[in-house]
């Protein structure tokens, strides 16, 4: 039987670090190569295809309703082709275990605590990758654990809620001395910084405090967490996020919580795994290490 035509293995490469990203920038960067060689990959790939892919928007790229469940698979068949080829090459090397997160829980929480895991377990190597989070329930497929802000459910896997979690409100100090904000109801008249599909956060705070505000407030809006967080730092405003990713700014002092109270809930942080994966052992000491690190920073389930 003869093979069905492929296409190149560059375009995939693109298409699937462009789709992830959100952004052909972010790709490039990753594939160190330039924008515009990005995008005519991507240009390739959709004439091959016969159907453009991405729409185009100012803030970056978001994938066609049609190329969603083609990024799924093309992604899971890069991580295969990776893996094997890892396996040949280095068949004594230490175990790769995949793990994959946001890019804010990666960037703000996972990453600086991962050389604690490489004393814990010495012989394994994690091999971390982000994907934004629409996309984050679909990279189970491709990777030994998934770290994500909901439960998910697999019927070969195990999903574990390792961390509690809450939002509160944080400014950088110079913000909040300068400005002297002292109850919530003196927020409203400040920039108040959104996250892009959490733009009920900030009214179902107020609502806790007692503040009855419209259901969509004004303010600058940002594509994730960490560049909310980033906002606030360098004095745009004040942010709602979760304090698993403010938490190391504030005790270093660039942030400052505004109020410890109210606190909004969040749905916690989980950890997916599959047991009986070739890494499932290991798999299991990654996630038996986050929970030990989340309990010993007082915020396990």
């Amino acid at each position: 039987m003869a093979r069905r035509a492929l296409p190149p293995l560059k375009t995939l490469r693109a298409f699937e670090a462009a789709a992830r990203h959100a952004n052909f920038t972010a790709a490039a960067d990753e594939l160190s190569i330039t924008h515009s060689a990005v995008s005519q990959q991507i240009r390739l790939l959709e004439e091959f295809l016969g159907r453009p892919l991405f729409a185009r928007e100012a803030r970056g790229v978001v994938l066609l309703p049609h190329a969603r469940e083609y990024f799924t698979e093309v992604q899971v068949c890069l991580e295969r082709i990776a893996s094997a080829t890892q396996a040949v090459r280095t068949s004594d090397a230490p175990r790769v275990l995949r793990v994959c997160a946001t890019p804010s829980l990666a960037m703000k929480w996972l990453i600086p605590r991962l050389s604690d895991f490489q004393d814990w377990e010495p012989g394994v190597e994690v091999q971390l990758t982000t994907v934004n989070r629409q996309f984050i329930e679909q990279s189970d497929a491709g990777n030994d654990v998934v770290i994500l802000r909901s439960p998910l459910q697999r019927a070969d896997a195990t999903c574990v809620r390792f961390m509690d979690d809450h939002l509160l409100p944080v400014a950088s100090p110079r913000y909040i001395q300068r400005h002297g904000i002292r109850t919530p109801q003196q927020c409203l008249g400040h920039p108040l910084l959104h996250v892009t599909g959490e733009m009920d956060a900030w009214p179902r705070w107020f609502s806790l405090a007692g503040i009855e505000v419209p259901a969509q407030l004004p303010g600058p809006v940002f594509d994730h967490q960490f560049l909310c967080v980033q906002a606030a730092m360098n004095d745009l405003g004040m942010a709602l996020v979760p304090w698993c990713l403010v938490e190391d700014d504030v005790q270093g002092g660039r942030l400052k919580t505004l109020f410890a109270q109210p606190r909004l809930p969040a749905s916690g942080v989980y950890a997916l795994f599959k047991p009986g994966s070739p890494l499932g052992t290991t798999a299991r000491r990654f996630v038996d290490w986050l929970s030990a690190v989340a309990q010993k920073e007082g915020v396990g389930p």
